[in-house]
């Protein structure tokens, strides 16, 4: 015998299974998601370049130095973008563990704790053989010493970081607490990304010059 359908069966039904229909409109939305995420058109690694900053950013000011970049010196990458990771505590270490397991992103902007535990696994390219960035600090006078560090599992020592204090103009654009700029071993992308990195070295290695201060206009004649 079938039972009729009226508001008290479906009263009744949806008391005891509304949890049925939240998990399918869930499992529609997860299905949703990932054939956004296989589907979508993907920029090719060799042609792009993503800073990610595990900190705070100024958005509109790194917007604007990050076009300016492409611009000038990547204008045959199609994308040169960055992306500002949370660093909520509980959240935070989980996603920047994620992201660099999946080798995504080229340069990290990170704190100190989080640069020496990735260093240490050689997540980071090692950087002491890029001539023109050594070149670059060694004539500012800058000492890199911070950013060498061990291997835990042998005895290598590279220059996987290098430390913010050393290029002080950075702070307009972005903050890791006694961060580091580390480019990602498995990048994709090195030439270019390494040829960012030196511009963003060179631009911000010293302090910004002060806004001149306006000149006071005379004061009438009693």
């Amino acid at each position: 015998m079938k039972t009729p359908v009226n508001a008290y069966t479906l009263k009744n039904h949806f008391t005891y299974s509304w949890w049925k229909y939240l998990l399918v409109l869930i499992a529609g939305i997860f299905l949703v998601d990932l054939l956004f995420t296989v589907t979508r058109p993907r920029t090719p690694e060799n042609k792009k370049v993503d800073f990610y900053v595990y900190g705070f950013v100024n958005s509109e000011a790194l917007t604007a130095y990050m076009d300016e970049v492409h611009q000038q010196d990547l204008p045959d990458m199609e994308e040169v973008t960055f992306n500002a990771l949370t660093s909520e505590d509980t959240y935070g270490p989980m996603q920047l563990t994620t992201y660099i397991a999946v080798q995504e992103g080229d340069l990290y902007l990170l704190p100190r704790e989080q640069f020496i535990s990735f260093a240490g696994t050689g997540a980071f390219l090692p950087l002491e053989d890029d001539e023109e960035l050594m070149a670059l600090f060694n004539d500012a006078g800058k000492s890199l010493r911070r950013g060498w560090r061990t291997l835990t599992d042998s005895d290598e020592t590279h220059l996987y970081g290098i430390p913010v204090d050393q290029v002080p103009g950075i702070l307009n654009l972005a903050y890791a607490e006694d961060g580091f700029l580390a480019v990602l071993a498995a990048n994709g992308n090195t030439e270019n990304v390494m040829k960012f990195l030196r511009r963003l070295t060179r631009d911000t290695i010293t302090e910004p010059a002060p806004s001149p201060s306006p000149v006071p206009e005379p004061s009438p004649a009693p």
